[in-house]
């Protein structure tokens, strides 16, 4: 039996990329990489394999590789600490805490601060609650992180080894747009929705843009997307990450994504809002409470917050059906946990919708949704949820139960 709260507190066994299947993928440079990396860990080198061509998993390094604790300690905030073990650098922002002793170069011990109660600057041993992370090379200096009166950036401690064993693999090892840190079910998602040439897809909350893109190449660039969310920020942001990785067939708008559907527009070339009954396929990764991301250091949200999110994605959903041809396929995902955003937002939105009929959101490869939700066990099997619950309806090989928490859902309109 799991215990979800010690599930959730650790961060999943494996990275995951998404490998950008537009461009080339150079194995040597990733092979030569891992081998100086176990060089200087003393360490067999690490394994990795595809579990698709578009998908990179690398394992962690084995239960033997450790580093002896230095005299240096630096204090990050949660969410760098969370970073740090899912293999990160430590940015110069997450930085609350450092000696003044510590020199460039210098080896040092990465801790979390659990109770976030570290004053920024703070020069001596932290003594409130904290988590090691990690271990890593000083890059950046008091003053740089501290002193200047601005903002620092850039890499302040280049992580040699976190807690979790898992590689520091940066993105960078590459030219960019060639490969992508995403979550497993993220790019599950991606399989899930089987973009092809020519269909008309719309991605409703799209920033940054790493599920459209991964669309985009899965349909060799010859599908026509349009993704769309809520500031011009955002929408910004999914064009660099499209041009980035050298995706064309995207058109990015801001928009609220709840008032997507007009009955005056005419078609889709203007940009929002659209005409009913015009997408083949749409994808509603709606915005969540987020409580499947791992490892969760800290949680801030409160029961009424959570309760908040379930009003916003009936809203999106409704609008995804306005905008989806009769035979078209909806899918939705959430990075959560919980029912009200999951299986009974499923339930609800099959008695809201009459022409809607939910299918198998194929390939299947997470566990069934969760009994005594709204949904039966023949609806169950039909949708996905990643955990660590075990589920006798359908089992799950152990690389889909140890990643983050996810949702997926899919229906057709008649």
């Amino acid at each position: 039996m799991f215990d979800k709260q010690d599930w959730l507190s650790k961060p999943p066994k494996f990275t995951t990329f998404r490998v950008n299947t537009l461009k080339s993928f150079n194995c040597n440079i990733l092979e030569d990489f891992l081998l100086k990396q176990s060089e200087e860990l003393n360490a067999t080198v690490l394994k990795f394999h595809f579990l698709r061509s578009d998908c990179l998993v690398l394992e962690r390094w084995s239960k033997n590789v450790t580093m002896e604790t230095s005299d240096n300690e630096v204090i990050v905030d949660p969410l760098c600490a969370a970073a740090v073990l899912r293999g990160a650098h430590v940015f110069a922002p997450g930085v609350m805490g450092l000696p003044t002793s510590c020199k460039l170069g210098d080896r040092v011990d990465i801790y979390g601060d659990l109770d976030g109660q570290c004053k920024r600057g703070l020069k001596v041993k932290y003594t409130g609650k904290k988590l090691y992370v990690g271990t890593g090379y000083l890059k950046m200096l008091r003053c740089d992180l501290f002193d200047n009166g601005i903002q620092p950036s850039g890499i302040a401690i280049h992580t040699l080894l976190p807690a979790s064993r898992l590689p520091v693999v940066n993105e960078t090892l590459y030219p960019k747009g060639e490969i992508l840190l995403q979550n497993l079910p993220s790019i599950v998602c991606g399989w899930v929705v089987n973009a092809k040439p020519t269909e008309l897809i719309l991605d409703m909350c799209a920033a940054p843009g790493n599920k459209t893109t991964h669309l985009a190449e899965m349909s060799n660039n010859q599908a026509i997307i349009i993704a769309i969310d809520k500031t011009p920020q955002k929408a910004t942001k999914i064009r660099i990450n499209c041009d980035t990785q050298g995706v064309t067939c995207v058109s990015a708008y801001p928009y609220d994504s709840t008032k997507i559907c007009s009955e005056i527009s005419s078609d889709v070339n203007g940009g929002p809002p659209f005409p009913p009954n015009c997408f083949d396929k749409v994808l509603l990764d709606a915005p969540c409470s987020g409580l499947g991301q791992r490892p969760q250091l800290v949680n801030k949200l409160t029961p009424k917050m959570i309760q908040s999110y379930k009003f916003v994605q009936r809203k999106l959903l409704c609008a995804a059906v306005n905008v989806l041809k009769v035979g078209g396929k909806l899918i939705y995902s959430t990075c959560t946990i919980t029912d009200d955003e999951n299986e009974r937002m499923i339930a609800w939105a099959l008695e809201k919708f009459p022409c809607l009929t939910l299918v198998p959101a194929e390939p299947l490869l997470g566990g069934p949704g969760q009994p005594s939700c709204g949904l039966s066990d023949e609806q169950r099997v039909m949708v996905q949820r990643f955990g660590p619950e075990d589920d006798v309806l359908r089992p799950v090989e152990s690389i889909y139960k140890d990643t983050i928490g996810f949702f997926i859902a899919t229906f057709i309109k008649n």
